[in-house]
């Protein structure tokens, strides 16, 4: 190969093993795909595999988990996956979900240092390449609302612009906070199925999320009675605060039954004219 310094040199059986799992689209594969893939034992290709991390032809990504470097990464081999794509291979089942989907659907300008994946399983956090992929178990129950999109020719699970919604008035905390879904919201506006919306937020069972949606969508003027009828209807006796991350003190909004636990004028106080 050409252009290729003495620490990227491969083997003939190196060579034969990435473009194997390059020609069936497994950029991002394990170790068992590559033992399958040459038809050797898992011993002998973590050894391999190891071998290939120090020449940059491989980035480990978690145990057992790598990223084939590309040619076009440089003679130095540093090279990082779009991190969506790197979420879809670390936990199965999954979507990407909360301040990730947000911000892919352009409904927040914060950035984020973590990428929010939901699942079924219970996983700790891994760290790859400066971001924190996070994995929030969900119930069996709340775990729908994702559809495919395509990040170049790599499939990914992204929760549908409604279910990001929901899943933030669900966990505030995993969105920035209730001012940035209420940002999300308001720039969603022109986009979001509200029936959808509100249907999703009564499957997942969770009445402070349709308390949250009723007060912020009555803020923010989206929605017409029959909406707001339908979430009335399915509210609980009990109080929600609006916002986890803040104090749990605040005025009592008796028609949604939600405490308002930060400053009214701070709510909307970014809105745009």
């Amino acid at each position: 190969m050409k252009n290729i310094t003495p620490n990227r040199s491969l083997s003939g059986t190196d060579a034969q093993l990435l473009t194997r799992l390059s020609e069936k689209g497994s950029d991002i594969f394990t170790t068992q795909m590559a033992a399958k893939a040459l038809g050797r034992s898992s011993f002998d290709i973590r050894k391999r595999l190891h071998y290939l991390v120090q020449r940059r032809w491989l980035q480990r990504l978690e145990k057992g988990k790598y990223l084939i470097v590309p040619l076009s990464a440089g003679m130095e081999g540093r090279h990082t996956e779009n991190e969506l794509i790197i979420a879809s291979h670390l936990v199965s089942p999954y979507y990407i979900s909360y301040w990730t989907a947000l911000s892919y659907y352009g409904y927040t300008e914060q950035p984020s240092r973590t990428v929010y994946v939901a699942t079924t399983k219970q996983k700790r956090p891994v760290a790859i390449h400066g971001l924190t992929y996070r994995f929030v178990q969900l119930q069996p129950h709340k775990f729908f609302g994702q559809a495919p999109v395509w990040i170049g020719d790599k499939r990914v699970n992204l929760a549908k612009k409604e279910k990001a919604i929901v899943d933030a008035l669900d966990h505030p905390e995993l969105a920035g906070g209730i001012i940035q879904v209420v940002k999300a919201l308001w720039r969603g506006r022109e986009e979001l199925n509200l029936n959808q919306l509100i249907d999703a937020a009564l499957r997942m069972g969770n009445r402070a999320i349709t308390k949250r949606l009723g007060y912020l969508l009555q803020q923010i003027g989206i929605g017409t009675e029959q909406h707001f009828a339908k979430i009335a209807k399915n509210l609980s006796a009990g109080y929600a605060v609006l916002d986890p991350l803040s104090p749990k003190q605040g005025r009592h909004d008796t028609q949604w039954r939600v405490v308002v636990n930060i400053p009214e004028d701070e709510l909307l106080v970014w809105r745009e004219t």
